[in-house]
């Protein structure tokens, strides 16, 4: 055979400019398919159990769109705390997304909205503590404005002016305030960290707001002390227990430091006391001069922060399932002395909810390759407290004796996540549907199918879990002043 010139073989493939033209689009459509596959893709977020992290909600109209990394999955296992997204463990057809709490070889169990684990060979549980970044992300403010009592003597000489940045103090001698005015304790309201222009908009109807007393806080203002004052302190309240951070002022006496005094810590022992003192650096306040206070009861450990910095520390007994709360700023000066505290914000955290109505599990056994997750909005996710399989014996046919089973959703009457779907009604059936933990859906008449026992199902095994969200692209909504950019933690 004559071999093929150049010209001719140029010839040739000037002559087919549309075998260039599909392998262009061929390559670019594997490209594209791949790096979706294996590399990163967009999801939109349809519900609200990751809220207010992530949000989905059809009162407010608002989907985050998250951009999820798929790769890194692919070289090392997920990371406690990563949001992660997954294969429904009991309809493979669905993916969520959830944040990852319970580790592979772990016990973990839910103790007064706390999670607590158990490491494979330990023989107590402790509690688990985040990441200062994750801790931030997960923390929820809380709308003060308005919901300061005042003591005796301390109105009138005392302003408080709410702000959108955090509510002032002009205060003029000695008092204090204590949030919440209206309330006996700080509670787990379901709208609490929302964007505020939406909060109007959510139906906390049927949510389980405001069940549970919150006693892990974090307050954080600005104090700017008069050459007068004596000190200026930041009260959290944990039941009976009172958690002081103490800031002495100008004229305190010079051995004086800022320090935490835990007072009133059991029951056996009314006298006992845990103190920390501040030992690197006489911090405290200094006339005319603006300093920022932080301070946090989070996870059974106090702190203090001047200026961002750490300062003080202290670890206190686990609190008791349930604690009312409540935070008080008092100050210590003598009549016409004016000291200014600006800023004030109040957060709580996230306590996670355990309603045996509607819940089954509140502590796992974690086999090795599987892991528990959570979602941030605990009063209205469905997650791994209460995941169950429903299932059925096949009676009749070429099938009988196998078994099928599908996500539980059940109720009296047929709804559109119902599963399995009885018609006309549950105690009167003449055919069920059925969706598998594949998706696929099934119909069965009377007498061809018996139910089984229910299987609780709270585990992800490690090869449905896809990637991990890194951050939120979408929405803008500027009429509701809501702009979700942001990394996710």
């Amino acid at each position: 055979m004559a071999k093929m010139s150049s010209a001719e073989r140029k010839k040739l493939e000037k002559s087919r400019p549309w075998r260039d033209n599909i392998e262009a689009v061929a390559v670019a459509i594997a490209t594209i398919v791949l790096f979706k596959y294996f590399v990163v893709e967009a999801y939109k977020i349809p519900t609200g159990s990751m809220q207010p992290t992530l949000m989905g909600n059809s009162e407010t109209g608002i989907y985050d769109r998250v951009i999820v990394d798929k790769f890194s999955y692919h070289f090392r296992d997920p990371d406690r705390f990563e949001i992660a997204v997954f294969n429904y463990p009991l309809d493979s057809s669905k993916n969520f997304i959830k944040r990852i709490i319970g580790m592979p070889g772990e016990e973990l169990e839910i103790r007064g909205g706390d999670p607590w684990i158990r490491p494979d060979g330990e023989a107590e549980f402790k509690i688990l503590r985040r990441p200062r970044s994750i801790q931030d992300a997960q923390l929820r403010r809380l709308d003060t404005a308005g919901e300061w009592k005042m003591s005796t003597g301390t109105a009138g000489r005392w302003k408080i002016t709410p702000e959108s940045s955090g509510d002032q103090f002009t205060a003029t001698g000695r008092g204090e305030a204590t949030f919440p005015r209206t309330y006996e304790s700080i509670r787990d309201n379901y709208v609490d960290g929302y964007p505020e222009g939406i909060k109007d908009d959510i139906n906390t109807r049927k949510k389980g707001s405001n069940f549970n007393d919150v006693s892990d806080l974090r307050a954080r203002c600005e104090i700017k002390a008069d050459s007068a004052c004596r000190e200026v302190a930041i009260e959290l309240h944990e039941g009976r227990r009172r958690f002081k951070f103490l800031l002495p002022g100008p004229t305190a006496p010079a051995g004086e430091r800022a320090r935490i005094v835990a007072t009133n810590l059991s029951l056996a022992d009314p006298e006992e006391l845990l103190e920390a003192r501040v030992t690197d650096g006489a911090v405290r306040l200094l006339a005319g001069e603006t300093i920022e206070v932080e301070v946090e009861n989070l996870n059974d450990r106090l702190a203090l922060r001047i200026d961002g910095e750490e300062v003080a520390s202290l670890e206190v007994p686990a609190a008791p399932d349930r604690a009312r709360s409540k935070v008080t700023l008092r100050i210590e000066a003598p009549e016409g002395s004016q000291t200014l505290v600006e800023d004030m914000k109040v957060w709580r955290d996230i306590y996670y909810t355990f309603d045996p109505t509607r819940q089954k599990i509140s502590r796992w056994s974690i086999p090795e390759g599987n892991y528990v997750v959570l979602g941030d909005n605990s009063q209205d996710s469905s997650d791994g407290r209460d995941w169950t399989l429903v299932e059925f014996k096949i009676e009749e046919g070429e099938r009988a004796g196998e078994t099928i089973s599908g996500n539980l959703r059940d109720s009296m009457s047929p709804r559109p996540d119902s599963n399995p779907m009885y018609f006309p009604k549950k105690r009167k059936w003449e055919q069920l549907v059925l969706r598998d933990s594949l998706g696929e859906r099934h119909v069965f008449g009377r007498g061809e199918v018996s139910r089984l026992a229910d299987k609780e199902a709270p585990l992800v095994p490690r090869d449905l879990i896809r990637g991990r969200a890194v951050a939120v692209v979408w929405p803008l909504a500027p009429q509701q002043d809501v702009y979700r950019w942001k990394w996710v933690r």
